[in-house]
């Protein structure tokens, strides 16, 4: 982002292509399997039903108002498909989940649960919103030859 907005227009296209491929070629990878290594998955395993609970919560509060929001530019397909993208979370929740641990005001069990509802979000939102995307209208059919 400061990259951006302090240079002009077109003269960094290479440094910002070798940006984004350490980005997404390194960082990115590393955050995920760090997440993924200090999760608690014995705690989720011992109680399901609070990962669930966290999992529709996050659809309910994060992707709720783009469904309101949106309801008079964006037909109810759209926003529906909105609505679980915007439900799509994993760092954030990671983040408050380890401030919440450091300061001792969340339970190791709840932060557990409520990161992998976002490892699910991250999984499950985006397939569902992609299914919702198909066109309305029917293909056209091919034609056949005749003989």
């Amino acid at each position: 982002m400061v990259l951006r907005r302090t240079s002009t227009p077109g003269d960094n296209n290479e440094f910002q292509e070798k940006l984004d491929a350490v980005g997404y070629g390194f960082f990115i990878p590393v955050f995920f399997v760090s997440s993924g290594m200090a999760l608690d998955v014995q705690s989720i395993i011992e109680n399901p039903l609070r990962l669930l609970v966290f999992f529709v919560l996050l659809l309910v509060v994060r992707g709720t108002p783009a469904v309101r929001v949106y309801r008079t530019s964006l037909p109810l397909r759209e926003r529906f498909e909105l609505m679980f993208l915007t439900a799509t979370a994993l760092p954030l929740l990671v983040a408050l989940s380890e401030i919440g641990l450091a300061s001792g005001v969340m339970l190791p069990e709840n932060a557990a649960a409520l990161v992998g509802a976002g490892v699910l979000s991250i999984a499950i939102f985006p397939l569902i919103a992609t299914r919702l995307h198909r066109p309305t209208q029917p293909a056209v059919a091919r034609e056949t030859p005749t003989h």
